[in-house]
């Protein structure tokens, strides 16, 4: 399986992409609002994850890693496939879609094209409590994110918020870093 791409953006034609990586060019699906941020000839590293289905393999690519986490968890959903997963990463954040399914916000889910209220309900049963690492994970990359970009290396900053706890806001995460707790 491919678990992850670095190449560059040879062709955009969403919701497909074409990556060339080492002269093989690879179409890969992604999620529709990733299109606002890549241009031709750009360089990009995306996040993969392969399915074969009868006999076609399909590529679907993200931009952050807690987006491939959550398609991973919501096609693990009886009756959910990689297309409805993909449509609600289109219209919503990982952290958006953790937080309608452990507020049960039935009305939001099925807001979304090939998402009715079933589904929703089955999204939510099957999935409520078990997205804790999306927001977790999500929170604390931005924290680590925005520490570099005040001039911190990777290392020191990783250092800093590697004894906060979970449940602080991004803003909270990254002044307790700043102040070297």
């Amino acid at each position: 399986m491919i678990g992850r791409l670095s190449g560059k953006i040879v062709e955009k034609n969403p919701p497909y992409l074409i990556l060339n990586v080492s002269g093989i060019g690879f179409l890969i699906q992604l999620p529709l609002n990733a299109f606002e941020k890549l241009e031709i000839n750009q360089e990009i590293i995306l996040y993969t994850k392969s399915l074969i289905k009868e006999e076609e393999m399909f590529l679907f690519g993200f931009l952050e890693k807690t987006e491939l986490e959550i398609f991973e968890a919501l096609i693990s959903v009886p009756g959910l496939g990689p297309k409805s997963a993909l449509t609600l990463l289109s219209n919503f954040t990982p952290e958006e879609i953790t937080k309608a399914i452990e507020a049960e916000n039935l009305e939001l889910l099925s807001s979304v094209p090939r998402i009715g209220k079933k589904l929703a309900s089955k999204i939510i049963l099957e999935m409520k409590g078990k997205l804790n690492f999306v927001k977790a994970t999500g929170t604390f990359e931005q924290a680590l994110n925005a520490l570099c970009a005040l001039g911190l290396n990777r290392n020191e900053a990783l250092t800093r918020l590697k004894g906060l706890p979970n449940n602080l806001t991004l803003e909270e995460l990254i002044k307790e870093a700043l102040r070297g707790r």
